[in-house]
């Protein structure tokens, strides 16, 4: 407990947001007709807001496995970025906590456990685990919250996707105050908007995360390491 008690003040913001966020969430999974469980279900085992709220648009859509996958993948690609720098913090610990750490590692989660460590540093091993575990528990009881309400009151749900638009924008400006480093933001805004150009807003994220992934690690290769 003592650890949670620790961590707990730097994670209040996203308790905030993460409730409201989840709240979202589960009142579209309610309004498709899906069950609280279901909404459960997804919040623990894909913990990854714009995916899920995507898979929501999906549930009326007969997709391929195949086309699934992709999407997935095209989708979640930023959380491989994530993880290459938490191998060295992770490489002495358990395997259940590095998947667990990586696993709860959200974009905003992320933000935490590169600024939570002394002098606003990386946090250490344990620090993550308990950041990442609270995180998920208030993104688990926001979507319990929605998908009760959802199923006893009449909710207008147009316009609740835009909340993980507005999060993205929030938490890529706080990244960038608390970084000297933002040659691999604006790579990734670079890059986004040069694949949208070339390639269509229907195929832009697998180019333009292969090119932010060869990008950073040729800029982690050559500057920070």
């Amino acid at each position: 407990m003592k650890e949670f008690k620790r961590v707990f003040p730097k994670t209040i913001p996203l308790l905030i947001s993460y409730l409201l966020l989840g709240m979202g969430f589960g009142v579209l999974v309610r309004s498709v007709g899906r069950s609280t469980l279901v909404s459960l279900l997804m919040s623990f085992g894909i913990y990854a807001g714009a995916m899920q709220f995507a898979m929501v648009s999906l549930f009326a859509q007969h997709l391929a496995v195949l086309e699934l996958v992709i999407l997935a993948i095209s989708i979640n690609l930023r959380y491989l970025f994530y993880t290459i720098s938490l191998l060295n913090p992770l490489a002495n610990e358990p395997l259940w906590k590095k998947m667990l750490v990586t696993h709860f590692c959200s974009d905003e989660t992320f933000s935490l456990y590169i600024t939570a460590g002394e002098d606003g540093g990386m946090a250490d091993a344990d620090d993550m685990y308990h950041i990442g575990l609270l995180n998920c528990l208030y993104w688990m009881a926001g979507t319990l919250l929605g998908a009760v309400l959802g199923s006893v009151l009449p909710i207008n749900v147009e316009g609740i996707d835009f909340m993980m638009t507005a999060l993205f924008i929030t938490a890529f400006i706080e990244q960038w105050k608390g970084t000297d480093h933002h040659f691999p933001a604006l790579l990734g805004v670079g890059a986004s908007v040069l694949a949208v150009l070339l390639f269509g807003r229907g195929s832009f994220l697998l180019p333009a995360m292969a090119v932010i992934l060869i990008g950073n690690l040729y800029y982690r290769r050559k500057y920070v390491n």
